[in-house]
């Protein structure tokens, strides 16, 4: 069995070396595993705030050197700690917006320093429902999302015309958006006054 001092860790997730991280996760799982159980949540959700922490630990690393006034267990407890009790005290929303479908699914990868849990939330949500809409309608989102005009995902897709075009966006997005609001995730999101 290995061991990896703090240092030696941090270069190694930054570098992505496997070593690392397994022995992020046999290490440092238990932590967050420990965590969520405690406060009425379940393996699986401890699942998800490891896999969160692990994204913000290695957002943090690609900014910069990473200046530790503890130990690396004591912060890595600390950003699922922190995950964690957003998602308890947090009332959960998901309003439908326009603005849902204009972002995009990389960003996913560009999380802020900041835990934005509901942000994580909604992304994965988004991200779930996205990847399971046709090939097409994936394309045709795709393209809009990147600004490519109607016209030419009319071409690039062998459509008749632009307005045609259109009414697929239009279909593709409302499909989406369905799936979402059935998601029983969705209800999670909901602001109950």
């Amino acid at each position: 069995m290995n061991y990896f001092s703090d240092d030696a860790l941090l270069n190694g997730l930054k570098d992505k070396r496997t070593d690392s991280i397994r022995y992020l996760y046999r290490e440092y799982f238990p932590l967050a595993r420990s965590i969520v159980e405690k406060n009425s949540g379940s393996y699986e959700d401890a699942e998800d705030v490891f896999q969160d922490g692990i994204i913000v630990l290695y957002q943090k690393i690609l900014t910069g050197p990473l200046v530790l006034n503890c130990s690396l267990r004591t912060f890595f407890f600390s950003i699922c700690r922190n995950i964690w009790m957003q998602r308890l005290d947090r009332k959960w929303r998901l309003l439908y917006q326009d603005d849902l479908v204009s972002e995009s699914v990389q960003d996913y990868d560009a999380i802020p320093l900041e835990i934005n849990e509901e942000k994580l939330e909604k992304t994965r949500l988004y991200q779930l429902h996205f990847l399971s809409l046709p090939p097409d309608c994936q394309k045709i989102l795709r393209m809009f999302l990147s600004n490519i005009s109607l016209k030419e995902i009319s071409e690039k897709m062998g459509f008749k015309d632009a307005a045609y075009a259109k009414t697929r966006k239009y279909l593709c997005k409302n499909m989406l958006r369905k799936k979402i609001i059935k998601d029983p995730r969705y209800k999670m999101f909901l602001h109950h006054e």
